[in-house]
């Protein structure tokens, strides 16, 4: 039995599974949020760039918006087929997430601004969508070309004992 409380979602995009999972809007929940990625797409060749952008949208989630305020939350969900979508959504409040084009020009102790940029560079497609009142999700595309296991035969053969 695993340790993760499996909800699978509607089927999008032709996408063979799908996963939504609520985590509280703490920073220690940011690493079972990646366990749970990883663990999901253990069978993959993308299970650690999967693993980097759930990283990095939960963390921008808790750290910038009211996910990270008493009692908030924030939302993973994780598609597993030809494209793996990641995305995280949040509570909302402040400002909308952008990817930072020239993080050099910021002071190189800065470390803020980069992890957008990063997962952008992973991804096939990123986007957002929402609002700072509504909430943000935040999503990546990344190219999942593996296959993680066969499906099972519909029928098997039989042969007779001699």
């Amino acid at each position: 039995m695993s340790r993760f409380k499996l909800e699978p979602t509607a089927s999008m995009m032709g996408a063979s599974m799908s996963w939504r999972r609520v985590f509280p809007g703490r920073t220690d929940q940011i690493p079972l949020a990646r366990q749970f990625a990883m663990f999901l797409f253990a069978e993959t060749s993308i299970a650690s760039d999967v693993g980097f952008v759930v990283t990095e949208l939960a963390s921008n989630a808790v750290r910038h918006t009211r996910s990270g305020q008493q009692g908030g939350r924030f939302t993973v969900e994780l598609v597993l087929g030809g494209l793996a979508y990641v995305g995280v959504s949040d509570l909302g409040g402040g400002g909308y997430p952008t990817v930072r084009h020239d993080p050099l020009g910021c002071p190189i102790e800065s470390e803020g601004g980069r992890g957008l940029r990063a997962v952008s560079q992973l991804a096939a497609m990123l986007g957002v969508h929402g609002s700072p009142s509504e909430g943000h999700t935040v999503w990546a595309d990344l190219l999942c070309v593996d296959k993680p296991y066969e499906d099972p035969p519909l029928a098997t053969s039989v042969t007779p004992a001699a």
